[in-house]
């Protein structure tokens, strides 16, 4: 029985490109870690191939390709304060103001501050002003994303 999804849009030579990086150093990559991440190793396919992959799909390819050990382990949680955005939830949020707002439920092209603040909603569970969301666009260098609410 078959379990879906298409054909890999790694080849092997990928793959094995792939194992090779995740057994060196994220330092070679020009990362200030020791030790890799999902959101670092969806950074580096990103760069080398061209082609960004969830951080889902980044996980199961290590673990797919006999590399999770190497990944940093999630097993004791980083205690942040409620409400601050972390590395994970900023990728995420960087990668879907790259991509359509129609992929999240909405009947427009464009991005404004409430629909960013939205989406940022539906996944974090939290809410932030229009401003703070224009600020988090802002820091991350994606601003010019959000259009301005004409009246």
């Amino acid at each position: 029985m078959s379990v879906g999804g298409g054909k890999s849009a790694l080849d092997e030579e990928a793959r094995a490109w792939i194992v090779d990086a995740v057994r060196g150093s994220p330092r070679r990559h020009g990362f200030e870690v020791d030790r890799w991440s999902n959101p670092v190793l969806q950074a580096v396919i990103e760069r080398q191939f061209g082609q960004r992959f969830s951080i889902v799909y980044v996980r199961q390819l290590t673990i797919n390709l006999g590399v999770h050990d190497r990944m940093r382990s999630c097993k004791t949680p980083i205690r942040r304060a409620p409400g601050i955005l972390d590395d994970q939830a900023l990728s995420w949020i960087a990668a879907a103001l790259r991509h359509s707002p129609r992929l999240h439920d909405f009947d427009s092209d464009l991005w404004t501050n409430q629909r960013h603040g939205t989406i940022i909603e539906r996944k974090l569970g939290v809410r932030y002003s229009r401003s703070h969301v224009w600020k988090i666009a802002t820091d991350l260098g994606l601003s010019h994303l959000l259009s301005k609410a004409r009246k």
